[in-house]
């Protein structure tokens, strides 16, 4: 450790040093720092953790605003996803508890929170949530982003960005109530310290309700404090802390489609129980740290601990084979038991110089993370089955179930990453390039056999390079070139000897074109990604790593705010994905792809007559057929369009003494669509239906 740190400062000393005399005389280096006029940034671009502007960076970036959030009512992560290009959401359908989403057809494990990774158990069901509620913005980064975030999906990254304190006074509160007996009060404040350079905010909520499939709930309580310290402008440290209690959440539900397509099937339908549950206490504090010198110099620090809690109970169908009776189900029961420690911290230096007409923004920086997971999973010997046309919740005790413990584990890993980025301006040309080397180690730990360890140490340099050119007209066409990284664990037959990190590439080229009288920035790009050494199961579950996936397609998308009082989002993305290489399903589709997705939101605030302080928007969402198996030979799920709608009302309109006070109304699938998302024929999950909120906030 102590080599890598002394290699890691040299060769920031090295390409940062300022040569003394060029040979020639005629070549000078102009070093632009502060002069004590510098601010630091409000703002950072999640692609490429700096201010630099989304416009010049040469990769596709989708941002959801917290406006957007609040106006459609978005209860989770999946939900705020619904309108970006490319992504497939709620693969489990109505199950909450934990996102689960695809990005330009591949599966995305992990999410990030202010640039840093949220812990995830892969072999368990401990997953770390942000609610909507502490929620700035939600940036989309597409393609592989290992070169400065370490291990992720082939398909792209999420980092939600959350609220930070502000110096000016406002304080929120809320009520929403609506479908399935929700209730919710919520409290958004912040604002200066007395006369200090402190800042506060404090976020709470308070959240119960009926879920959608019969016998479940889901309730929630959070509180999120956060201060900032700002002593001038080159200085910034930032304190926030979270604290979630969610006594119940929606187990997953799969349900096979054999009965799902009969008349006997309802949108409510659960193949669980009473008995079943799950339930997560999560908590986490961190900090951030800024500062700019006169010199140009600056550095940057964000570190945080996150603990997480949680426990399962869950039943749920295997089919209906050995029954003539599509509703007549089996089931299979279990319990898991899990815990989850993580640390993660980012260390950045930075400098921004001039060499002769070339502007270049250097950053360096070393991330390292760590997580220590147990996890207990209890099998049933025998569980009754359940009759959909009659059901009976009541069946499953645990002392009925013959319940004995399966597997008893302790996942632990730590990960180490040393990157180096230039962004490089001439003109109307931006040059990106990145470099990091990443090393993983983790071990696994069987309780149940000895305390034997399994042991994998894998390491891999990722590397970016992108070109896009600015004209003054507002276009600036792009290429760029990315590589990903994705650490394997030991599972079944594939043994720690045995396994190799999955790696992947990206070849994306595009325009952007801003054009800025009318607030309108569109969006084009055809990618290709291929995915190698992907694991993969034949039906008897013997795992195998010689799998790889192509994915390659285009995506459109428009972001407008022609006038004030108009906000325009239009977006289509085409993804054609392929297993290219696999022993069983070479030349198949995944599932939960669709090849063609559309999604259209507007919205208008009236600013004059009898409607003056209404706002009306409305959204169309349509999903292309995906595949059923993977196999693709069980045909697919046809093409859904859902459509949304939300109105508020300021009621300062009616009465300046009402100033502050707010109106709001939404509906989400407002036809009530049916839809469902299937992994196979057997596991298929009931989409969301019909969701309508009701809710008024006042604001002071």
């Amino acid at each position: 450790m102590r080599f890598a740190y002394r290699t890691l400062s040299g060769m920031i000393a090295l390409a940062l040093a300022t040569p003394a005399v060029a040979d020639n005389a005629e070549t000078t280096m102009v070093v632009t720092g502060s002069q004590g006029s510098s601010e630091l940034p409000a703002w950072t671009n999640s692609a490429t953790k700096s201010a630099v502007a989304e416009s010049k960076t040469p990769q596709v970036i989708n941002t959801i605003s917290e406006k957007e959030i609040t106006q459609r009512h978005a209860n989770s992560v999946n939900e705020i996803l619904r309108y970006a290009p490319g992504v497939s959401t709620e693969v489990r359908g109505s199950t909450s508890y934990m996102s689960e989403y695809k990005i330009r057809g591949f599966t995305v494990d992990n999410e990030f929170y202010n640039g840093l990774q949220l812990p995830y158990n892969v072999n368990g069901n401990t997953k770390a949530r942000i609610d909507p509620l502490l929620i700035e913005n939600v940036d989309i980064l597409k393609g592989p982003s290992s070169v400065l975030y370490g291990n992720g999906s082939p398909g792209g990254l999420v980092n939600i960005q959350g609220k930070k304190p502000q110096t000016e006074q406002r304080t929120e509160v809320g009520f929403n109530t609506g479908t399935r007996n929700l209730k919710e009060g919520y409290l958004d404040s912040t604002g200066r310290i007395l006369d200090s350079d402190w800042s506060y905010r404090l976020l709470g909520k308070a959240r119960e309700g009926d879920d959608q499939p019969h016998t479940t709930r889901y309730e929630d309580y959070l509180v999120a404090p956060s201060v900032t310290w700002q002593p001038d402008n080159k200085t910034r440290l930032t304190i926030d802390a979270l604290a979630q209690n969610t006594p119940s959440l929606t187990p997953s539900n799969p349900l096979p489609l054999s009965y799902l397509r009969s008349s006997y099937a309802g949108r409510r339908d659960f193949a669980g129980d009473k008995w079943s549950g799950f339930e997560q206490r999560q908590w986490m504090v961190g900090y951030s740290f800024e500062h700019e010198f006169d010199s140009g110099w600056g550095i940057a620090q964000k570190a945080r601990y996150f603990d997480i809690d949680t426990h399962q109970r869950s039943a749920y169908s295997t089919g209906n084979a050995g029954s003539a009776n599509v509703y007549e189900l089996n089931r299979f029961a279990y319990t898991t038991d899990e815990d989850l420690h993580s640390f993660n911290i980012d260390n950045q230096v930075s400098k921004t110089f001039a060499l002769g007409d070339w502007q270049h923004h250097l950053l360096a920086g070393f991330d390292y993370q760590k997580l220590n997971s147990h996890y207990n999973y209890r099998y049933a010997s025998t569980t009754p089955g359940i009759d959909m046309l009659h059901p009976d919740y009541s069946q499953i005790t645990s002392d009925n179930l013959g319940l004995y413990t399966a597997q008893k584990n302790r996942l632990s890993y730590n990960q180490k990453g040393y990157y180096f980025q230039d962004q490089v301006e001439f003109g109307g040309l931006n040059i990106l390039g990145s470099i990091r080397y990443d090393e993983y180690q983790s071990a696994t730990t069987d309780y149940l056999n000895d305390q034997q360890k399994a042991w994998i140490s894998q390491d891999r340099v990722t590397k970016r390079l992108g070109a896009l050119y600015a004209f003054d007209n507002g276009l600036s066409p792009f290429i760029s070139y990315s590589e990903g990284f994705l650490p394997v664990s030991p599972r079944g037959n594939l043994t720690a000897q045995d396994v190799k990190p999955t790696t992947s590439k990206q070849v994306e080229g595009g325009v952007k074109y801003l054009l800025a009288e009318y607030a309108t920035t569109f969006t084009a790009s055809v990618f290709n990604i291929r995915q190698k050494n992907v694991v993969s199961a034949d039906p008897s579950w013997n795992y195998r790593q010689t799998g790889e996936i192509e994915s390659k397609g285009a995506e459109l998308s428009v972001v407008s705010r022609p006038t004030d009082n108009i906000n325009l989002i239009a977006n289509y993305a085409y993804t054609h994905a392929i297993n290219t290489e696999d022993e069983t399903y070479e030349g198949k589709r995944p599932t939960q792809v669709p090849e063609n997705a559309f999604n259209l939101w507007g919205d208008y605030t009236f600013d004059s007559s009898v409607l003056s302080g209404f706002t009306v928007g409305a959204g169309v969402r349509y999903t292309g057929p995906m595949e059923i198996s993977p196999a693709n030979n069980e045909g697919k799920l046809g093409g859904t369009t859902q459509y949304d709608m939300a109105v508020s009302y300021d009621m300062s309109a009616i009465d300046s003494s009402l100033n502050g006070l707010m109106l709001k109304a939404s509906a989400q699938n407002l036809t009530n669509k049916e839809t469902f998302s299937c992994y196979d024929s057997t596991n298929c999950w009931i989409g969301r239906d019909r969701t309508v909120q009701v809710g008024a906030s006042y604001t002071f």
